[in-house]
C-alpha cells in the first residue's frame, strides 16, 4: 500500500516533478486511514505562519487558531520534533489554550503533525485532524511519514516558484523606474538623482506605488498630478 501510494503521488505530476501542495494535502487526507482533515503550514523567515494548502475549511480553521494563539502541534512540529501526536487536545497540557478551544469550538480532538525537511531558513509541517479521541494509530503514522518527502518537495518547488515570481516583478519594476528616470532627465533636463527624487516625491504625495508612478511617466512623459488609480 505504501509503495503504491508513493508511485501514485509521483505519477500525479506526469513527469516526476513535485506535485502541487493542494494535491498533496488532498491525497494525504484520503490516504491516512483515520484522517478527516489535513493542512500544510509554512513558516517563512521573518514572516508569520500561513496555511499553504488545506483539505477543507475546517482544517483552515484549526490552523488559523494555532497561528492566532501562537501555539499548537503544527507550529512546534515545523521547527522541532519530526512527529507530534495528540490523542486528546482538550487534555493536552503542551498546548492548553489551543487544545481547549480547538475541541470546544471546532470539534477536533486528535491531531498528528509531521515536520517537512525543507532547505534554507523556512520551515513547514503537514498536519492531520480527526474529531475522535485517540484516532490515529501506528499505521496512520507510517503512511503519513511516507508522504513527508513528497510534501517537502512540493513545498520547496512552490517556494522556488514564488521567489522567481517576486524576482521577475522586482526586475520589471526596476526597469520601469529606470525608463521613467531617463524620460524625466530628457524632458525636464534633470540630473539622474533629481529625476529619481521627483518620482519618489510624487509617489509619496499621491500615495501611489513608485512603480505605478513610473508607468504613468512612461505612458505620458510627465509626472502625474493626481492619484493614478492602478494597483
Amino acid at each position: 500500500m505504501i509503495h503504491q501510494l508513493s508511485e501514485l503521488l509521483l505519477a500525479m505530476s506526469g513527469d516526476g516533478t513535485p506535485v502541487a501542495p493542494a494535491l498533496i494535502v488532498n491525497a494525504a487526507a484520503s490516504a491516512v486511514p483515520h484522517c478527516r482533515h489535513a493542512g500544510l503550514t509554512l513558516l517563512r523567515a521573518e514572516r508569520g505562519p500561513t496555511t499553504l494548502a488545506a483539505s477543507d475549511g475546517l482544517a483552515e480553521k484549526v490552523d488559523a487558531l494555532q497561528y492566532e494563539l501562537g501555539e499548537g502541534p503544527c507550529l512546534d512540529a515545523a521547527t522541532g520534533p519530526a512527529v507530534l501526536l495528540s490523542d486528546d487536545l482538550g487534555l493536552d497540557d503542551r498546548w492548553p489554550n489551543f487544545g481547549r478551544q480547538c475541541v470546544g469550538t471546532i470539534g477536533m480532538r486528535s491531531m498528528l503533525s509531521l515536520r517537512l525537511p525543507i532547505g534554507g531558513a523556512d520551515h513547514a509541517a503537514i498536519s492531520y485532524y480527526a474529531s475522535d479521541e485517540a484516532a490515529f494509530t501506528e499505521d496512520d503514522i507510517i503512511v503519513a511519514s511516507v508522504l513527508v518527502p513528497l510534501a517537502a518537495l512540493s513545498v520547496e518547488a512552490d517556494l522556488r516558484e514564488a521567489d522567481c515570481r517576486n524576482l521577475t516583478n522586482a526586475l520589471q519594476s526596476s526597469r520601469q523606474i529606470s525608463i521613467a528616470v531617463g524620460i524625466l532627465m530628457t524632458t525636464q533636463r534633470l540630473p539622474e538623482v533629481e529625476a529619481f527624487e521627483a518620482l519618489r516625491v510624487a509617489s509619496m504625495h499621491l500615495n501611489t506605488k513608485l512603480r505605478v508612478v513610473a508607468e504613468e511617466v512612461t505612458l505620458t512623459g510627465e509626472l502625474p498630478s493626481k492619484h493614478v488609480g492602478r494597483p
